[in-house]
């Protein structure tokens, strides 16, 4: 009879542990990328989708590939200024590239709005 109780008591044990570390490992899910807050000192994506847009009309309009622009030249690549005309600081527009090219899922959700953008553009016939 003895052994039965302790036999008993260990398995409540081992259920009660086994409950226990459940809890913590389902409770511990990350959340979903898209639902993170973006921190004050990025851009939002709004702002974002503005200056990637204006950038890619710029860069249609001038035939000039803003990949092969380097950092320091991109402000003066145009006739007019993507950041400048968007009130955005150089430095604020370098974080937020790094912040979300470390969230791909956000970023691909930005060029996703820039593409409908430009489409939009193209469909309304301001683009050739």
């Amino acid at each position: 009879m003895c052994c039965i109780v302790l036999t008993l008591h260990l398995m409540h044990t081992n259920l009660i542990k086994l409950f226990i570390v459940s809890f913590l490992l389902f409770s511990c899910k990350p959340s979903k990328e898209e639902d993170e807050v973006v921190p004050d000192t990025v851009l939002s994506e709004e702002q974002l989708v503005n200056v990637l847009t204006d950038a890619y009309l710029a860069e249609g309009a001038s035939g000039i590939n803003v990949k092969n622009v380097t950092g320091e030249k991109f402000d003066s690549t145009y006739i007019f200024n993507p950041l400048k005309d968007n009130n955005i600081e150089r430095a604020k527009f370098d974080s937020s590239m790094v912040y979300y090219t470390q969230h791909p899922k956000k970023l691909k959700l930005i060029y996703d709005k820039v593409l409908d953008k430009l489409s939009a553009a193209q469909a309304k016939g301001k683009l050739e």
